[in-house]
């Protein structure tokens, strides 16, 4: 009875090594597929961040653009205004002044 009782558990355990080893397979071709859908997923962001840094670099350059645009238009204002004598509103003497383009005091101590 023992030789039944020892082929009996072999045979047993050969089944569950083979069961172990296909819950194995599966679970290896299971995290092999999420392997894949997350390479295609980090692709796809790395696409997107691409195009949003190009988009950040484009910002800029236009940011840069309209400042040198509006420096320029803020020197004519201040050429008119003192060829003219007529003195600019606050809000505008203040936002020349925060950005650097009007001395704190006038030479002459007149306001532009």
């Amino acid at each position: 009875m023992s030789k039944q009782t020892s082929e009996q558990r072999t045979h047993c355990d050969t089944g569950n090594g083979a069961n172990r080893i296909d819950r194995l397979l599966t679970e290896l071709r299971s995290q092999s597929s999420e392997l894949e859908r997350l390479h295609a997923i980090y692709e796809e962001l790395e696409t997107r961040n691409g195009l949003l840094h190009n988009e950040v670099l484009r910002l800029k350059r236009a940011q840069r653009t309209n400042v040198q645009d509006f420096a320029r238009v803020a020197a004519v204002l201040l050429q008119i205004s003192r060829a003219k004598g007529i003195a600019l509103d606050s809000v505008t003497l203040d936002i020349l002044r925060r950005r650097g383009w009007l001395p704190t005091r006038n030479r002459a101590g007149v306001r532009p």
